[in-house]
C-alpha cells in the first residue's frame, strides 16, 4: 500500500493559508493591496479584537461582476497576470490568486461588490463563505466599490488561532500596516477604525513629506533629513532621521520598492552601514525610503506573502542607498547640549542663595531615574553606581540629556559643529574628560573618543591619498589565528596590507606581522587583528571593500587613540581639541558615541537659581 497520499483539498487549502495568512494584519495587507490595484481612492478598515473577531475592508474602486467576484475565490485565479512573461515584469501589487481564497478557506467572510461600469439599475453581487465553502451568492443594493468583511479568524484553525497575541499587540500590527500604506500613496484617503474608535484618518495630500506631518506631526519631520539620489534607471527618495532622534526597535523603518513595501536584506543593510558613525549598534533609525526602478529589474516572486523581493543590481541599489543617506547625514550635525528637565523649587529667590529645604518639583538625579532615559536606553552605557561617599545631596536638582541634544542640525549647515578657537581649557575630570569653557558655556570633552575621530579620518585621508604611514617592527610578530578567522583572513588581507599593515601566511593558519600602522605602534597587534576580524564576521551582507577598509581603520583607530584615566597635559589637550576642530565629522566617534555635551551659561545661571 502507497503511504504517499494526495491531501484533501480542504486541508491543502489550509496549509496554504498558513503561508500567507500570519495574524489578522496579514489580511489587511492582501486587502488594501486588492483594493489599491482596483483603483481606490479612499479605503477604510475597521476591526474588532485586533481582528480576531472581524475585519472589514471597503474601497471605491472598481469592483466586480458577479461572475469574477466568485471565480476570485478559486485558487491561481487573477486578473494581474496573464503569461509566463508577465512574471518578469510585475508592476501590481497581488497577482497570485491566492489571498482571497486562502483567507476564506480560514475565516467566515462575506464579500460585497458591484463593477463600476454596470448601469446604475444593476445589483451588487454578495458572497458568503465559511470556512472555504461557499454558502450563498445573491444580488445586493451596492455602490461602486467592494467590502471584504472577515469574521472569526482561524475558527477551524484552533492550532494557529492560540498563537495569536494580545488584542492590543495584534492592532499595532494593523496600524503599523495602515501607516505603511497611508505613506506610500499620499494622494488615497486611508481611515483606520478600532472598536468604532478612529485611529487614522489620512486624507489626501500631493506629497510624502504632508502625509508624514498628517500621521507623525511637525516635531517628528523637523527630525528628518530629506533623501534624493539616482544612479541610472534607479532613484531612491525620502527621509531619514538625524541620529538623535533613534528607535529601540525597527518599527520605525519603511522600505518601498516601486511602491511595494517590503521587508529586504538589502536596504536594512545599506541603511545600518550608513548609520554606522552616526549611532550606536543597538540603536535603530526612522527610515522612509522609497526606490523605484524598472520592473524587470526586481524579482517580487520570491516569498508567499509578496514581502521579500530579489534585486537584479542589489550592489548598486545597496551603495546607492547607503551614499544617499550619509551624504544627507553630514549637513545634520551639532553639539549635544544639555538642559534642565526638572521643575525649579518654590520659593526659590531668583538672585540669592537656595533655601535650605528643596521644593517638591526637584528631582534627585540618581542612577535609576537616569537609567529611565532615552539617552541611556539608546547607548547602553547605564550610569554607574555612586559610591556612597560621593552621593548627592538630598533633593540636588536634575540635569537630564534629551535625545534631541545629541545630533541636531546647526543654524548654518554649512558652519562647522565646533571651533577651537576661543575654547579655554579646564582641566580634567577623573583624567578622561577634559572640560572646557567658551563663550556659550561648559564643554565637556571625551579624550578617548575625540582621539579615535581624529586618528579615523588621518587614516581615512592616508587611505585616500596611498599614503597610509607604516611603522616596521624590529622583530616580526606571528600570531595563531583561530579557524573561523584563518577562513576569513585572506579576503581581508589585501587592504589590510594597504592600510599599513604587512602581514602573511607563515604556515597553517599562523600569520606574520612585519609591520603596523604608524598610529598603532604601540598596539597588541593580536588583539587589534582579532578584533577587526571579529567585527567583520558579524556584518548582516556580503563584504565588500569599503566595508572591510572601514573596518579596519575604525578597530585601528579604536585601540590607538588615547585612553581614559590618563593624565594629559594642558599642551596634549590643546592639541586634541585643535585637531579635533579640523575633522569631518567632530561631534561623534566612529561607533556612534557622542565626542563632546555642551552646558550652557544660561542652564548654570538657571540651576543656580540666577534666573
Amino acid at each position: 500500500m502507497s503511504k504517499i497520499r494526495v491531501l484533501p483539498e480542504i486541508l491543502a487549502n489550509k496549509i496554504a493559508a498558513g503561508e500567507i495568512v500570519e495574524r489578522p494584519a496579514s489580511v489587511v495587507k492582501e486587502l488594501l493591496e486588492n483594493s489599491l490595484d482596483a483603483g481606490a481612492r479612499s479605503l477604510h478598515v475597521a476591526v474588532e479584537t485586533g481582528g480576531k473577531k472581524r475585519i472589514v475592508v471597503r474601497d471605491d474602486g472598481e469592483g466586480m461582476t458577479q461572475d469574477d467576484a466568485i471565480l476570485a475565490f478559486e485558487h491561481h485565479a487573477t486578473s494581474k497576470l496573464q503569461t509566463a512573461e508577465g512574471l518578469a515584469a510585475i508592476s501590481t501589487l497581488g497577482f497570485r490568486g491566492e489571498a482571497l481564497p486562502s483567507v476564506a478557506s480560514i475565516s467566515r467572510l462575506v464579500l460585497r461588490t458591484r463593477y463600476f461600469s454596470d448601469p446604475d439599475d444593476t445589483p451588487g453581487t454578495e458572497l458568503e463563505i465559511h470556512g472555504g465553502t461557499l454558502r450563498t451568492v445573491k444580488p445586493v443594493p451596492w455602490d461602486r466599490g467592494t467590502e471584504v468583511t472577515v469574521r472569526d479568524l482561524f475558527f477551524n484553525v484552533p492550532a494557529r488561532r492560540k498563537f495569536l497575541r494580545a488584542h492590543d499587540t495584534e492592532l499595532g500590527h494593523i496600524t503599523r500596516l495602515v501607516t505603511h500604506y497611508a505613506l506610500a500613496h499620499p494622494e488615497i484617503r486611508f481611515t483606520l477604525e478600532s472598536e468604532g474608535r478612529r485611529l487614522i484618518d489620512a486624507v489626501p495630500v500631493p506629497t510624502v513629506r504632508e502625509r508624514v506631518y498628517q500621521l507623525f506631526g511637525d516635531a517628528f519631520l523637523t527630525n528628518l533629513v530629506e533623501l534624493d539620489a539616482r544612479a541610472g534607471d534607479i532613484s531612491v527618495h525620502g527621509f531619514a532621521s538625524k541620529p538623535h532622534e533613534q528607535r529601540t526597535n525597527p518599527y520605525s523603518q519603511f522600505f518601498y520598492v516601486n511602491r511595494r513595501m517590503v521587508r529586504d536584506k538589502v536596504l536594512t543593510s545599506a541603511v545600518r552601514q550608513a548609520y554606522t558613525h552616526s549611532i550606536p549598534a543597538s540603536a535603530y533609525p526612522v527610515v522612509l525610503l522609497f526606490v523605484v526602478l524598472p520592473f524587470d529589474q526586481i524579482d517580487v516572486n520570491v516569498h508567499p506573502a509578496k514581502i521579500e523581493v530579489r534585486f537584479r543590481e542589489q550592489n548598486v541599489v545597496h551603495g546607492l542607498v547607503r551614499t544617499c543617506i550619509e551624504r544627507a547625514l553630514t549637513g545634520s550635525r551639532s553639539v549635544p547640549h544639555y538642559e534642565h528637565r526638572g521643575e525649579m523649587p518654590a520659593g526659590l529667590p531668583p538672585n540669592g542663595a537656595a533655601p535650605e529645604a528643596r521644593g517638591a518639583g526637584s528631582v534627585p538625579f540618581t542612577p535609576q531615574a537616569a537609567a529611565r532615559d532615552p539617552f541611556q536606553r539608546a547607548f547602553q552605557y547605564p550610569l554607574r553606581e555612586v559610591p556612597q561617599s560621593q552621593a548627592v545631596l538630598p533633593g540636588h536638582q536634575s540635569l537630564r540629556m534629551r535625545p534631541e541634544m545629541l545630533l541636531g542640525a546647526p543654524a548654518d549647515p554649512d558652519s562647522p559643529a565646533f571651533r577651537a578657537a576661543g575654547v579655554r581649557i579646564l582641566g580634567q575630570i577623573q583624567e578622561s574628560y577634559i572640560i572646557a569653557s567658551d563663550a556659550e558655556g561648559l564643554l565637556i570633552v571625551d579624550q578617548h573618543v575625540a582621539h579615535e575621530r581624529i586618528l579615523y579620518e588621518k587614516l581615512a585621508q592616508g587611505l585616500e591619498g596611498n599614503a597610509v604611514e607604516t611603522q616596521g617592527l624590529l622583530v616580526p610578530v606571528t600570531i595563531e589565528l583561530a579557524p573561523h578567522q584563518a577562513a576569513l583572513f585572506d579576503r581581508v588581507l589585501p587592504e589590510l596590507n594597504r592600510n599599513g599593515f604587512q602581514m602573511e601566511r607563515f604556515g597553517g593558519s599562523t600569520v606574520l606581522v612585519r609591520s603596523l600602522p604608524a598610529i598603532a605602534r604601540d598596539v597588541d597587534c593580536e588583539k587589534l587583528l582579532s578584533e577587526i576580524l571579529e567585527g567583520l564576521e558579524t556584518e548582516d551582507r556580503t563584504l565588500d571593500v569599503d566595508r572591510i577598509r572601514d573596518r579596519i581603520a575604525v578597530s585601528t583607530a579604536c585601540r590607538a587613540a588615547i585612553k581614559v584615566h590618563m593624565p594629559l597635559t594642558m599642551e596634549k589637550m590643546q592639541w586634541l581639541l585643535d585637531e579635533l576642530a579640523k575633522t569631518r565629522i567632530p561631534t561623534n566617534c566612529p561607533h556612534g558615541r557622542p565626542i563632546m555635551l555642551r552646558f550652557s551659561l544660561y542652564e548654570i545661571e538657571r540651576n543656580f537659581g540666577r534666573i
